[in-house]
């Protein structure tokens, strides 16, 4: 009997891994090669292919993300001459591939996840030669994609000015934005549920980023009283502007790239400086946007921050299991104050539901 890997995930509308908060914290490719270890030949086949869901958010905003910012920029009154010298010299940097584009890439990785499952499926002695191969593919376009869409926030940065990225970042990420406050507001649905939601998602979308520095996906679970945290060592996208682990040495906030970073204190940037301007969308999302939206932060994150001696990668997210547990100190850093009527505990608010 094949062992169940994959099932249908209503909050994400699609198939997605299942298992225990362990067995999911482990890199998809790498759990497919232990599946497969065991002679489970239908299990690694079937976690092979759902790496193509896990990839197709990353591969649907990393091809958008990067001519939506071009346009930002442009409505911006940045000069046209300028502005195409920028990105010459970001295809100079980081070459004509990555410039082209995530979907001009995608066939490559999905034939070879094809040929991966049907090798496992077949039992063939290459079989997991085909796994590291199709995970091996997708991390070079993953690391392209994350360095076109870095490169372009950059030029927002140097033509329109770091005063204006958190509203560079709401501008492409408002549909999220709507679909994140609907969903996890407290009147929709108990936040039991928005937390299990959101730890799913969590764990889904940075098996796609390939954390940690062997590239698999690892996470790191903490289990806390009032929480749960997953720690990204380092985070695959935003971790290239910091970590030279996964940058071939060069990480994009140092020369020759210079990525921008914060050079002041922002509120869409934990009014911290030195936060890759890729990162701050992490800050929008999580954080300033839903306390502003619903009164409380829905993933509070412990960002890496770029300090060219001694920069700090290491990324991690936490799903409280009670919003009325969340810091004051949370709200501060992104200049708001926790609203009174969200002192009220989960566990209250249910039962004025239920009552």
């Amino acid at each position: 009997m094949t062992p169940v890997v994959v099932a249908h995930e209503p909050s994400l509308g699609r198939p997605a891994r299942v298992g225990s908060w362990e067995e999911l914290a482990k890199g998809t490719f790498a759990t497919a090669t232990e599946r497969l270890g065991r002679g489970e030949r239908e299990a690694a086949a079937q976690l092979v292919e759902i790496a193509i869901a896990e990839a197709d958010e990353l591969r649907d905003i990393y091809e958008r993300w990067p001519e939506a910012t071009a346009d930002w920029i442009r409505g911006h009154g940045a000069d046209a001459d300028e502005l195409a010298r920028a990105i010459d010299r970001l295809t100079g940097l980081i070459g004509e591939q990555a410039m082209t584009g995530i979907q001009a890439e995608w066939p490559k990785f999905t034939a070879a996840v094809e040929d991966a499952a049907a090798a496992c499926r077949a039992g063939e002695p290459g079989a997991g030669a085909a796994i590291e191969t199709a995970r091996s593919i997708w991390q070079g376009i993953h690391d392209r994609a994350v360095d076109r869409v870095s490169g372009l926030v950059d030029i927002a940065v140097r033509l329109v000015g770091e005063h204006a990225l958190g509203e560079l970042w709401d501008f492409l990420m408002g549909d999220w934005y709507d679909i994140h406050a609907r969903r996890y507001a407290l009147a929709n649905q108990p936040w039991t549920e928005s937390a299990n939601q959101l730890m799913i998602a969590i764990v889904d979308g940075f098996h796609a980023h390939l954390t940690g520095t062997g590239r698999q996906g690892d996470i790191e679970l903490i289990e806390e009283e009032t929480r749960i945290g997953f720690r990204f060592a380092p985070c695959g996208s935003g971790g290239r502007s910091l970590d030279a682990r996964i940058s071939g040495g060069a990480p994009r906030a140092a020369a020759p790239f210079n990525f921008a970073v914060t050079t002041e204190r922002h509120d869409w940037a934990w009014n911290t400086v030195g936060i890759c301007s890729y990162c701050v969308h992490c800050c929008q999302l999580n954080e300033v946007m839903p306390i502003d939206r619903l009164g409380y932060p829905t993933r509070v994150i412990d960002a890496p921050v770029w300090d060219p001696e001694r920069p700090v990668s290491t990324c991690t997210w936490w799903v409280y299991r009670d919003p009325a547990d969340v810091p004051d100190e949370v709200y501060r850093r992104v200049g708001r104050e926790r609203p009174e009527p969200n002192r009220t505990s989960v566990a209250t608010t249910r039962s004025d539901q239920d009552g």
